[in-house]
C-alpha cells in the first residue's frame, strides 16, 4: 500500500513526523501525577489549567513563576491554552488563536496586571514525542506562529517579545520579554530544568515589566528596592531544577568563592536557598538558558552522561542587567528598563532574534 501523502499544512506535517517515545515511558512522579489530569480526555480545560498551576507552584524551578501562579498574584501569570484539537486544525488556526491571546495579554500588561504569558500546547503527541530533530522542528514552527514578525525562527537564537506598561504619569514604555520553550521530554536530559507536564510550554516573561509594575503599584518604596527584590528572586531560582531527577541534578548552579564548578563536584542547593558565596552576577549552566529553542532539545541522551563519556559543555550566564540605573551599559537594557513608545507601538516586538551559534549541536 502506498504511503499517505504528507499534509500541505506545515504544522500538521511536522506533528505527523514526530517519533513517539517507548511505551510506558515516565517523566517523574510530579509530571506523571499531573498527566492524570492534563492528558485526560475526561478533564475540562479549567481542570487542566488548575493542574498546571499546581505543578507550577510546587515544581517549577523559576521562583517568579511559582509566585505568579498563585491565585492572588499581582502581577499575575496569564495562560493561553492550545489543545490537540487546535493543533489538528493547522498552522493558520493556531496562529490566529495565539495572536488573539497575545493581544489580550498585552492589553492586560499595559495596566500592570500581568507580566508573564504561558502558552500551553497541551498534547499527548508532544508530551510523548522523543527528543530529536522532528520535535525541534515543531518547536520552531510553534514559536514562529507566536512571533510571526520574526518567523521563521531558527534554533539557537534568543527571541524577545515586547510588553507595554502605562506609567502612573501616562507615559508608555515597552519592556523586553524573554521567550523560552519547556517540554515534557526534557526529563533527565541536559535540559532537565526545562521540563513541564502536558506537552510544550512557551514561557514569555518580562521581569523588568514585573519589577516596574510592582513599584508603580506601591509595593516597594523605590525602584532600586524593587530591582533588588527581583534580582534576589532570580538568584534563588538558580539550582532548583533538580526536582524530578533521581540524583537531584540541576542544569544550573551557583558560582562563587572556592566552590568547585566542574560537573560532578557541585551540589544543588535546596529549593529557594541562596548560598552565602553565590556570585550575584553570574551562574553556571549546561546550556544557554536564554535561547528560545536550543538545539540541545533534540538530544535524547540521558544526562548526566556515563562516567566514560565526554565532559559536558558549560556556560556562564550573566545577571548584570539587574540594575536600577536609568540607562545601564548593557545591550539588553530593555530587559529591565522600559523604552519610551507611542500608542501605535503597544504590540511591537522590535528586537531581532539574536543568534547564539556556539550552542549549536548536531544530532
Amino acid at each position: 500500500m502506498a504511503a499517505a501523502a504528507e499534509s500541505d499544512d506545515p504544522l500538521t506535517a511536522a506533528l505527523d513526523r514526530l517519533v513517539p517515545d517507548a511505551p510506558g515511558h515516565g517523566f517523574g512522579a510530579d509530571i506523571d501525577e499531573a498527566h492524570t489530569v492534563l492528558l485526560s480526555a475526561a478533564a475540562s480545560r479549567e481542570e487542566k489549567e488548575a493542574a498546571l498551576r499546581r505543578w507550577f507552584g510546587g515544581h517549577q524551578p523559576c521562583v517568579f513563576a511559582k509566585v505568579a501562579a498563585r491565585p492572588d498574584a499581582d502581577p499575575a501569570l496569564d495562560i493561553c491554552w492550545v489543545d490537540e484539537e487546535d493543533l489538528a486544525r493547522g498552522a493558520e488556526h493556531v496562529e490566529k488563536l495565539l495572536q488573539q491571546a497575545r493581544e489580550r495579554w498585552k492589553l492586560r500588561a499595559l495596566a500592570g496586571r500581568t507580566s508573564s504569558l504561558q502558552v500551553m500546547f497541551n498534547s499527548a503527541r508532544l508530551a510523548h514525542a522523543r527528543p530529536g530533530p522532528e520535535l525541534l522542528e515543531v518547536f520552531r514552527l510553534l514559536v514562529g506562529l507566536y512571533l510571526p514578525e520574526w518567523a521563521p525562527i531558527a534554533a539557537d537564537t534568543i527571541c524577545l517579545d515586547g510588553v507595554p506598561l502605562r506609567r502612573p504619569d501616562g507615559r508608555l514604555e515597552l519592556f523586553a520579554a524573554s521567550m523560552t520553550v519547556f517540554f515534557t521530554g526534557a526529563h533527565l536530559t541536559r535540559a532537565h530544568d526545562h521540563r513541564v507536564p502536558g506537552g510544550m510550554l512557551l514561557n514569555v516573561n518580562a521581569v523588568g515589566h514585573h519589577t516596574q509594575a510592582a513599584h508603580d503599584a506601591g509595593r516597594f518604596r523605590t525602584h532600586a528596592e524593587a530591582v533588588r527584590n527581583s534580582h534576589g528572586t532570580a538568584l534563588r531560582s538558580v539550582g532548583n531544577g533538580g526536582i524530578g531527577h533521581p540524583t537531584g541534578h540541576s542544569s544550573t548552579w551557583h558560582l562563587g568563592g572556592d566552590r568547585p564548578t566542574g560537573y560532578g563536584l557541585r551540589r544543588p542547593p535546596r529549593p529557594g536557598h541562596l548560598p552565602a558565596d553565590a556570585d550575584p552576577e553570574r551562574y553556571g549552566s549546561l546550556y544557554h538558558i536564554d535561547v528560545t529553542v536550543s538545539s540541545y532539545y533534540a538530544d535524547p541522551t540521558p544526562f548526566p552522561p556515563p562516567a566514560a563519556g565526554p565532559a559536558p559543555d558549560e556556560w556562564t550566564m550573566m545577571l548584570d542587567y539587574f540594575t536600577a540605573e536609568e540607562s545601564p551599559a548593557y545591550h539588553n537594557a530593555a530587559l529591565m528598563t522600559g523604552l519610551p513608545i507611542g500608542p501605535e507601538q503597544l504590540h511591537d516586538a522590535p528586537w531581532r532574534p539574536e543568534p547564539r551559534p556556539n550552542s549549536r549541536r548536531e544530532f
